[in-house]
């Protein structure tokens, strides 16, 4: 799939066109997910055996 991705950002770069601006706040809510997993990845950790705690 990566190649329809290359593929349409070379048509738009040919048409003039930039990449569509993302939604507002887009950056926060992947650093807020990303921040989520990796308390998640904590607490499985320590909630397994012979992990720390």
């Amino acid at each position: 799939m990566a190649i329809w991705s290359e593929l349409r950002a070379i048509v738009r770069w040919l048409a003039g066109q930039g990449d569509p601006v993302p939604p507002p706040d887009t950056g926060l809510r992947i650093q807020a997910a990303e921040a989520d997993a990796a308390r998640q990845r904590i607490l499985d950790q320590a909630h397994r055996p012979g992990g720390a705690g």
